[in-house]
């Protein structure tokens, strides 16, 4: 697909030829039943994110995404380029957790103003103070629902209507920057790129692995 512009179905089609068994499918990071995605899926979003120039192998710094989606350095996962950055929620202050690096806003503002990003959307419960953000000259959103949930009608509406008008790029996060924040950058991509739901799933995970929990994946195909 990306080097010999095969198209999905093509692609697919060579590597299950003659196979007796199944690819493994795509999951989440949810515990329990998971919900998955089929190797044709993935194809397909990969395809579909080339033709709106989301990805170009040809430039791809594979280094600096390594690095950047590190824990101890962000955990930041860009979706749409120039438009979407996903990324875990920050934290009153910079420390280990148990174990686990946490940052502060502070952390991000050097990355976000080299890459004009202008919006700052938060998902989750406060762990930070806002302004902190806002003094910094970021815009900043708070459009809170539970954990593991999907969005109401006047979140998602608001998040499409904040994301249309931004002036830069947008960095969204939740807890961890997997759930609802993967669904409502699928959401986006579906309205203004036109992605199925499959596909923007796919796409999502490809860039941010475990994104979209549970039943937002039904959620989003309905």
């Amino acid at each position: 697909v990306i080097k010999l512009d095969y198209d999905p179905e093509q692609a697919y089609e060579v590597l299950t030829r003659g196979s007796k068994k199944d690819y493994i499918e795509f999951r989440d990071a949810s515990i329990g039943d998971p919900y998955t995605l089929s190797l044709l899926d993935c194809l397909k979003a990969v395809k579909k994110a080339m033709d709106y120039g989301f990805f170009d192998f040809s430039n791809f710094d594979f280094f600096e995404y390594e690095h950047y989606e590190r824990v101890e350095n962000g955990d930041l996962n860009w979706i749409v380029p120039e438009k979407f950055i996903a990324f875990c929620g920050p934290h009153h202050k910079s420390a280990i957790d148990r174990g686990y690096p946490i940052h502060s806003p502070e952390t991000y503002f050097a990355y976000f103003r080299r890459h004009n990003i202008t919006t700052v959307i938060r998902l989750n419960k406060k762990a930070y103070d806002s302004n902190r953000f806002v003094q910094a000259g970021f815009d900043h959103k708070d459009l809170f629902f539970i954990d593991g949930g999907i969005p109401n009608d006047r979140i998602l509406n608001k998040f499409i209507s904040v994301c249309e008008n931004a002036k830069g790029a947008i960095a969204v996060h939740c807890k961890a920057g997997l759930g609802r924040t993967g669904t409502l950058i699928a959401c986006y991509i579906m309205k203004h790129y036109k992605f199925t739901a499959q596909e923007a799933i796919a796409w999502i995970r490809i860039c941010r692995p475990g994104s979209i929990i549970a039943h937002q994946q039904t959620w989003l195909l309905q």
